[in-house]
């Protein structure tokens, strides 16, 4: 009965991984990808018959090219783990060192495999490919919005391994996400709406970079806000809006910081741009947005919102 509920649970954080990556424009992620392992001993897990690892499976596998690098072909290896009878741990536990540990062994048998391979086939022109490790670690038991990746900040034991990046998306993390699609999609149904793509040093040189689209990059999942673009016809007319999302709490300094992040990401076809927090209310933060607003001599139409609004919200209706 005990394997049969473990299997339960692992479904269930599968089916909401899998709804989340669609609502953030992964597509249909392969599933159940499994290949040989190439350092048997060294990647065995304890359990392991004869000592040895013979096999790594991914729980999902998503590619596509970088909007934010250019010529680069990023490969998403993802492990999802749900609790469900129990909270997130209180600091990085041997048990997560092992979620993590064997994630990070399982990349780096994915990059010598024939799956691996085959996908980069259906990609050309990229002179950089990127394995990325992603581990999906949400809670039942804990609140929506509780941060457990704040509790690996002190820990060092990423240093045990050689990579470039890994990313562990929560239930804040999550949350953060649904909530400000969801605050998009219903003040903007009939607005088309796109996650941005700001240019840098690192994209400028790739002309076949979209600037917008519906799929979510990777970096975003540790970014501390998200950039979207939102466009409606009126007649032969297109309008567009700048929107920013952040997760962190409404203050001087965040508000600051966005403001200064939307002027240099928006140009003259862009006027209107909409700064959204989780705790914004005019009642509350009204003077420190005139303020802010003041210092930055802005041209923009600059409105603030709140993506998690509560009763509180209808005063202003």
């Amino acid at each position: 009965m005990a394997g049969e509920r473990s299997k339960s649970i692992g479904e269930v954080g599968e089916s909401i991984a899998e709804n989340f990556f669609n609502k953030i424009g992964w597509g249909m992620p392969s599933k159940g990808v499994y290949f040989q392992c190439i350092k048997p001993k060294k990647h065995a897990l304890l359990t392991a018959k004869n000592g040895e690892k013979t096999q790594h499976g991914i729980d999902f596998q998503v590619s596509y090219k970088s909007s934010l690098e250019s010529d680069t072909l990023n490969h998403l290896v993802i492990s999802v783990k749900h609790l469900k009878d129990s909270k997130y741990p209180s600091s990085a536990t041997q048990k997560f060192k092992g979620y993590i540990s064997d994630l990070v062994h399982t990349t780096e048998c994915f990059q010598r495999s024939s799956e691996r391979r085959e996908v980069n086939l259906g990609y050309k022109g990229c002179k950089q490919i990127n394995d990325i490790p992603v581990l999906f670690y949400i809670s039942s038991k804990d609140p929506e919005d509780f941060d457990f990746t704040i509790k690996l900040q002190t820990s060092r034991f990423m240093n045990d391994y050689d990579i470039k990046e890994l990313y562990v998306v929560d239930n804040r993390k999550v949350s953060f996400v649904l909530n400000v699609l969801t605050y998009i999609e219903s003040h903007y149904s009939d607005w088309e709406w796109y996650f941005y793509h700001p240019l840098t040093g690192m994209n400028i040189a790739d002309s076949t970079i979209m600037q917008h689209d519906k799929k979510m990059q990777v970096e975003f999942l540790t970014s501390p806000f998200i950039p979207f673009l939102l466009k409606k016809k009126i007649g032969e007319h297109e309008t567009c809006k700048f929107l920013v999302a952040s997760i962190d709490d409404f203050t001087e300094s965040n508000l600051s910081k966005l403001i200064t992040y939307c002027r240099k990401n928006t140009n003259d076809s862009v006027s209107d741009v909409e700064i959204l927090t989780s705790d914004y209310f005019p009642d509350d933060h009204d003077r420190i947005k005139r303020k802010v607003l003041a210092a930055h001599e802005v041209e923009l139409n600059i409105t603030l919102g709140n993506y998690k609004p509560n009763f509180r919200s209808l005063a202003n209706v």
